[in-house]
């Protein structure tokens, strides 16, 4: 049984919370016994603000837990195996290097960092201390985003050819999300997620092209629109908006292939053949990403397999297209050599 602790109890760390505790009801060979975050408040109840339906609820029983206010008490006083850091952006990479420098096992929230000296430490970090360090891409395990990634693995609809990729939602409130040095802005914390999806499905571009607008003073880019140049030519395409007041949340996707379209327009996905008949798609369980996500890191970690669908080098080339369009957005929309 693998020991845990969770680091942060924001709407996200909250979120993980609730992922945590079913995967315990669930039977899966995990322990959370310790619990961190630097305000006291956060060990009681608070309002659900999280945007994703049914991962976080108002209220936990912290009596279960070990609670820490320092991430240096905690692992000093616990034995841990493996640890969910789900702190503010600019910490992931020192609060994550802490936990593997204990040789703990590291789940490390998306963006993986803002710098790529930021990423290329934790990568270096886990290798010195022979630890695991997987970071939370959770579209890579979620229902849908699986399921198209299916289609580009077997080619049952032939060669992908482009496709177009969007997410849109309301403004955070907490300060840090909206500073560029320590958030990133929309492009890093909400449009990470396309950005790694691009780099899952398709592999990584060559260049980008990306116009962007700052419409909070002080932010990174709070709606963008990038296309992605490759040598095969692909015709892809994210865009992000991050001051949407319709109110909830959006995302979705349309992937074309030679032989076919797979479309999922935030609720349902379908695919169609050439002919424009309907292929008949297996169900989807509503897991949401997190819950196999943490799951997989588990398995792995218990199994010593290798992590072939997220690996932290893959998280790093994400990173390193996210730069990439936040120096074409900052051109103007100019095409920016990937490096």
């Amino acid at each position: 049984m693998l020991k845990m602790g969770l680091v942060g109890l924001g709407s996200m760390g909250r979120g993980h919370l609730s992922v945590l505790e079913q995967l315990m009801a669930d039977g899966v060979d995990i322990k959370l016994v310790a619990l961190c975050d630097i305000d006291p408040k956060a060990f009681g109840k608070v309002d659900a603000t999280l945007n994703l339906e049914g991962m976080e609820k108002a209220d936990y029983d912290f009596s279960k837990y070990h609670l820490y206010s320092t991430v240096e008490d905690m692992l000093e006083n616990e034995e841990l195996d493996l640890v969910n850091v789900v702190v503010p952006t600019y910490e992931h990479s020192t609060v994550a290097c802490k936990v593997m420098n204990k040789g703990i096992h590291c789940l490390s929230e998306k963006p993986m960092a803002l710098s790529l000296a930021q990423c290329q430490l934790m990568i270096d970090t886990a290798k010195k201390n022979n630890v695991r360090l997987m970071i939370g891409q959770c579209l890579r395990f979620w229902g849908e985003w699986a399921l198209l990634k299916e289609f580009f693995t077997t080619g049952k609809l032939g060669a992908p050819v482009g496709g177009f990729y969007y997410r849109n939602g309301g403004t955070p409130t907490k300060d840090w999300f909206l500073c560029r040095e320590k958030g990133g802005g929309g492009l890093f914390d909400q449009h990470i997620h396309d950005v790694d999806m691009v780099n899952y499905l398709y592999g990584m571009p060559k260049a980008v092209s990306t116009v962007g607008k700052i419409c909070i003073p002080g932010s990174g880019y709070d709606t963008c629109a990038t296309n992605y140049i490759y040598d095969e030519n692909y015709c892809i395409h994210t865009e992000n908006i991050w001051v949407n007041y319709e109110g909830g949340f959006r995302h979705g996707f349309r992937a074309d292939f030679e032989e076919g379209t797979v479309v999922f327009d935030g609720t349902k996905i379908r695919a169609y053949k050439k002919d424009y008949s309907e292929i008949v798609l297996p169900d989807v369980p509503q897991l949401g990403g997190h819950y196999p996500e943490i799951k997989y890191f588990v398995d792995i970690i218990q199994s010593g397999a290798a992590n072939t669908i997220n690996p932290p080098e893959s998280s790093m080339d994400t990173i390193r297209i996210a730069l990439a369009e936040m120096q074409s957005a900052d051109l103007g929309g100019q095409i920016v050599e990937i490096k």
